[in-house]
């Protein structure tokens, strides 16, 4: 009788890829398992009706539910952003890369349809809004924030700004002033601040730009006559602090070990100490804040308010908001119960440059259209 002889054992470096594969189908198993249990009760009704199995629309409805709440998504999406940055140098489709270490964001070289129809509309939007203010006595000052791929041009290494762009805060800024609106075009102030005035890895302007800026638009509220001049301010305390920028997180690249991503800045931070309310009355209500600011996100990085009310020498409001845009924020101090009870002396409202020549919003036409409908009351401050 014949020996059949049995095959060698594979080596063990084979069994490798092996054990891979089954664990990568166990982990497969396990996330989808999650995620089907992740999915609300609703969308599992009908399912197994056997129409729908007859039919394959049970699979297919299986299939979309677990695409809609795959547990391990995010985690794949920053592999996958990772693995490009990594390979391609990717930022993804919202940042641009300059010089080494400076990102900057890619609305900022946008050109957008009708954007003289954008611009006019929001200047109609800020007189509007001026007339209402003053309706109640309180006056506007309209801050226009430069790109930052304007005033940090040297670190731009290929990257194009539009031509037209040129002249668009100071074409806008004028298009304010001949509707009586106060405005402030802050480029001068920053292009001639030496040094970075902007950070690496953010849209922001960083502590010295807005430093700078506060004090400029202090300066100029008092050459209004809306500010007192303030007590001089003494030296500041400062350290250099660690700090990744918000266009780190856009990129999607904010999970990446440390020497992989765009990096980490070292930046000065400024420890900046708030003026005292001076308070005479029985409820504090002459210590309210007599200065408001609406505006974007750029009022809410880097000490910006902070440092205004340090620059005059008394307490400022911060109504900015993030992601607001143009009009969300003065749009939501405007009809707000703060404006009706205790309305300020002024309000800053800070813009963006990029802002300016977006196309306008159905919420922004509406908003204007109501401001037009119904004229402004002339009132008594409370």
């Amino acid at each position: 009788m014949r020996e059949t002889r049995l095959p060698d054992p594979p080596p063990r470096a084979a069994l490798v890829p092996a054990a891979a594969f089954v664990l990568a189908l166990a982990l497969g198993l396990a996330a989808g398992g999650v995620s089907l249990w992740r999915a609300p009760a609703q969308a599992w009704q009908g399912i197994g009706a056997p129409e729908s199995l007859a039919s394959g629309e049970s699979g297919a409805r299986l299939s979309r539910l677990l695409n809609d709440h795959f547990a391990p998504r995010d985690a794949f999406n920053r592999l996958e952003r990772g693995v490009s940055w990594v390979l391609l140098g990717d930022l993804g489709p919202r940042v641009r890369g300059g010089c080494p270490g400076w990102l900057f964001l890619k609305d900022e070289f946008d050109v957008h349809p009708d954007p003289e129809g954008a611009s006019a509309l929001r200047a109609d939007l800020a007189a509007r809004v001026a007339e209402r203010l003053a309706a109640r006595g309180v006056r506007l000052l309209v801050v226009v924030v430069p790109d930052k791929s304007r005033i940090e041009r040297e670190h731009l290494c290929g990257l194009r700004r539009a031509a037209r762009f040129e002249g668009r805060v100071a074409g806008w800024v004028a298009r304010l002033e001949a509707r009586g609106v106060g405005a402030l075009d802050l480029t001068g102030v920053l292009a001639r601040l030496p040094g970075e005035r902007y950070y690496r890895t953010d849209s922001h302007w960083n502590e010295e730009g807005a430093r700078a800026s506060a004090q400029a638009i202090a300066g100029t509220l008092r050459e209004r006559g809306l500010a007192q001049a303030g007590p001089a301010p003494g030296p500041l305390a400062s350290e250099r602090v660690a700090r990744q920028g918000d266009l780190v997180r856009v990129a999607g690249l904010d999970g990446l070990p440390g020497g992989i991503g765009p990096g980490v800045e070292s930046v000065l931070h400024f420890t900046v100490p708030a003026p005292e309310a001076a308070s005479d009355d029985l409820f504090g209500e002459a210590g309210a804040p007599k200065v408001a600011v609406v505006g974007s996100s750029f009022s809410r990085s880097a000490n910006f308010v902070p440092f205004l009310a340090r620059a005059l020498g008394e307490l400022v409001a911060n109504a900015a908001r993030e992601g607001a845009d143009f009009d969300g924020a003065a749009r939501a101090y405007l009809e707000g119960a703060t404006l009706r009870d205790t309305p300020p002396r002024v309000v800053v409202w800070e813009v963006p440059e990029r802002a300016i020549e977006m196309p306008a919003k159905p919420a922004e036409r509406q908003w204007l259209e109501s401001l037009a409908g119904s004229p402004a009351r002339k009132e008594t401050p409370p």
